[in-house]
């Protein structure tokens, strides 16, 4: 005999089916948080027999520390009057209102053990056999709490990490600017996240001549600084070479080799730079630029010059190498270098006015020294964005020829 659907939910056997098969705890209980009946999930929540629940209050049927320690039901313990679930429940069978996923934290004595349980509760009143009762919904979300809680602290201590390489990639910036009487320098650094994809550094080559380089990895976070640092160690040791052999290296020579170091298929990222050799007693400025945003060069009257001599990015594998261009700078004159980032958030998301805004603040700052220049163009991206956190890392490398 085929059993229709419409008796089926109708039967008992029905019922049952559903509520012992149920992942969560249900129970039904009268005055005073006695149980009457409950299902399968809930003895296996609290792992109890049939018999120790029947008929005694929620504590001692659930091993509610409180209850276990103290020996008593329901409403006789110390924490009673103070126990969310009790409250909550007891509200719902005197005055018929509903409960709704309360959070409950709280140990319970589990096969003879103290377990730390994280559950959260439904409660609505009923009628039961007549009487007036409360239907208990019980969630167990012991796992999610504890998952959760091993992510934050896992997070916790990435984020440390991540503050302890934003320090030592900050440490990697230049510290002191070269004491040449000739030459005027300051920069800035504002990463969009703990550890950035910008670096940029100074080199004293001989006694006649420096050195800069701005670089821009592509991307953000660990990666991005990992590529910046592993190119900063590279050029370290060219500077070195430089050193050893008592004259500098030109900047196409530099890009040429960077090229050579950091293919895409080894490193899959790829990096801009602009790479500069200024001679401090005649002016004389040679630069390369792979990628990167051009080089600007400010007069004595505000005015800004690109230098638009580029050749591609690092890492894209072109058969041609690169080569540099040559000026020469008067008395007075900056050379400015910069990412991308800072002109990105030269205004607010999505604004395309970054670069003019760039331009017109550092024309508008042009009077003041090159330390005042820094933290003008700073202030002035941070109000523009209207304080929001930069979207990408900005640096700033300013150099005055004084001559």
């Amino acid at each position: 005999m085929t059993l229709e659907i419409g008796d089926l939910k109708d039967s008992n056997e029905f019922l049952n089916l559903l509520l012992n098969n149920m992942d969560t705890a249900v129970l039904i209980a009268g005055e005073n948080l006695k149980i009457h009946e409950f299902n399968d999930s809930f003895l296996s929540l609290f792992d109890r027999s049939y018999d120790s629940v029947l008929d005694i209050t929620f504590g001692p049927a659930s091993g509610c520390v409180n209850a276990v320690k103290e020996n008593k039901t329901c409403g006789e313990t110390s924490a009673c009057r103070h126990c969310v679930l009790r409250k909550s429940l007891m509200e719902t069978f005197l005055d018929d209102v509903p409960v709704h996923r309360k959070r409950l934290e709280r140990i319970f004595y589990i096969d003879g053990a103290p377990i730390q349980k994280y559950l959260e509760f439904t409660a609505r009143p009923i009628s039961f056999r007549g009487d007036k009762m409360i239907l208990v919904i019980i969630y167990d979300i012991t796992e999610i709490v504890q998952s959760k809680k091993e992510l934050q602290q896992k997070q916790a201590q990435i984020d440390l990490d991540l503050d302890a390489a934003g320090e030592i990639q900050k440490s990697l910036l230049p510290h002191n600017a070269p004491v040449i009487e000739s030459i005027k320098v300051d920069w800035r650094f504002e990463p969009c996240q703990q550890v950035g994809g910008d670096i940029f550094h100074l080199y004293e080559e001989d006694q006649t001549h420096i050195s800069a380089y701005m670089l821009d990895v592509c991307g953000h976070g660990v990666s991005a600084a990992l590529i910046a640092v592993t190119a900063k160690q590279f050029l370290d040791n060219l500077h070195g070479q430089a050193l050893m052999k008592g004259y500098p290296i030109q900047p196409a020579e530099i890009l040429n080799k960077l090229e050579n170091e950091f293919p895409f298929d080894r490193f899959d990222c790829y990096f801009t730079i602009v790479y500069v050799l200024l001679n401090v007693e005649n002016g004389e400025f040679t630069y390369g630029c792979a990628g990167h945003v051009p080089p600007l060069i400010m007069d004595k009257n505000n005015q800004l010059e690109a230098l638009n001599h580029h050749g591609p990015v690092i890492g894209f594998g072109h058969e041609l190498p690169f080569s540099q261009a040559k000026t020469k700078l008067k008395r007075g004159e900056r050379i400015i270098l910069y990412t991308d980032g800072l002109i990105d958030n030269f205004g607010p998301v999505g604004d395309y006015n970054g670069k003019e805004n760039f331009y017109s603040t550092l024309r508008r700052l042009g009077d003041h020294p090159v330390d005042r220049i820094a933290d003008g163009v700073i202030a002035e991206s941070k109000l523009m964005r209207n304080g929001a956190s930069p979207n990408d890392d900005m640096s700033l490398l300013l150099i005055e020829y004084a001559g």
